[in-house]
């Protein structure tokens, strides 16, 4: 699968050929995975899939710690429906109080709107809350994109917190 590293502890996995490399569906794969890393390295995994990014993302934050959530085309504009706008990526509180003041506070309200209006309103910002409240996002997993942040640090076998 292709990955893409979104924080030191998150990343994007496209899992198209999954199934036939593997001989079962992705859900699967990905929870087998999951428990996996558990076993070997002690660690708990959140894992969302989905047929987009915007939507992988949301489906891994919605069952934390240890679960697997998925969210398919089928299901995704109604579940988006009932979600809070904070939801969708780029709308933090002072947005979010923007937002509200026009009284908009979930994402079935912004689906309810034309573009146009949204765009009006809120500009480019517009274009994204009208595309990703009906789960349209069509970034794809990107491998090779640019590191984010670089670090390194060191482990002594005494604590060193009291010398300094």
């Amino acid at each position: 699968p292709l990955v893409e590293p979104l924080s030191i502890d998150e990343a994007f996995l496209d899992l198209a050929g999954t199934e036939r490399l593997h001989g079962m569906p992705p859900a699967l794969v990905l929870a087998r995975f999951a428990l996996s890393v558990e076993k070997e390295l002690g660690i708990t995994v959140s894992a969302g899939l989905s047929y987009c990014k915007f939507l992988a993302k949301v489906a891994s934050d919605f069952r934390k710690p240890r679960g697997l959530s998925v969210i398919g085309e089928a299901e995704a504009m109604d579940f988006l429906a009932e979600q809070p706008v904070t939801m969708i990526w780029g709308v933090g509180k002072a947005f979010a109080a923007t937002l509200g003041r026009d009284g908009i506070r979930s994402i079935g309200q912004l689906q309810r709107m034309e573009r146009a209006e949204l765009m009006r309103r809120y500009g480019v910002m517009g274009d994204r809350l009208y595309r990703l409240s009906r789960g349209e996002d069509d970034r794809r997993v990107d491998p090779d994109g640019d590191a984010k942040s670089v670090s390194a640090e060191t482990t002594f076998d005494t604590d060193i917190g009291a010398m300094a």
